[in-house]
């Protein structure tokens, strides 16, 4: 039932082509070295199918900010060194998650509404009152 003495499912490799052809359709930049850009990967299941996930990140950019991941979740701590993630199906299909690609610095502003151009407020939050 449980195997204990299995090891751990995460790998380290290099990019394969069709994830490096993924992420380019993404939006990473092709002129990236790929030689350069190594693979987290670990099993697991998505829709109740087994699938192997999977981080890509910049090996050097990595080693400059003193990060050397060699699990998948040793990344957890640094999303910002993520070019990409996602899972790969069974038959080799490669799926990729959605990134907000936002600077830390162009959080949303907000601003008060003008409440005349809401003159329906009291109905819609008060469905009882009836407008006259």
């Amino acid at each position: 039932m449980f195997s204990f003495r299995r090891r751990s499912s995460d790998r380290s490799h290099e990019l394969p082509a069709t994830i490096r052809i993924a992420l380019e359709n993404d939006g990473v930049s092709p002129a990236m070295d790929p030689s350069g850009l190594r693979m987290l990967e670990q099993r697991g299941s998505y829709s109740a199918r087994g699938v192997s996930f999977f981080r890509v990140f910049d090996a050097a950019r990595a080693a400059e900010r003193g990060v050397h991941p060699s699990r998948f979740a040793d990344l957890d701590a640094h999303p910002d060194l993520v070019l990409g993630s996602g899972h790969i199906e069974h038959g080799g299909a490669v799926a990729l998650t959605t990134r907000v690609k936002r600077e830390a610095s162009q959080a949303p502003t907000r601003e008060r509404a003008n409440r005349r151009n809401h003159s329906d407020d009291e109905r819609v939050v008060f469905p009882e009152t009836r407008s006259k």
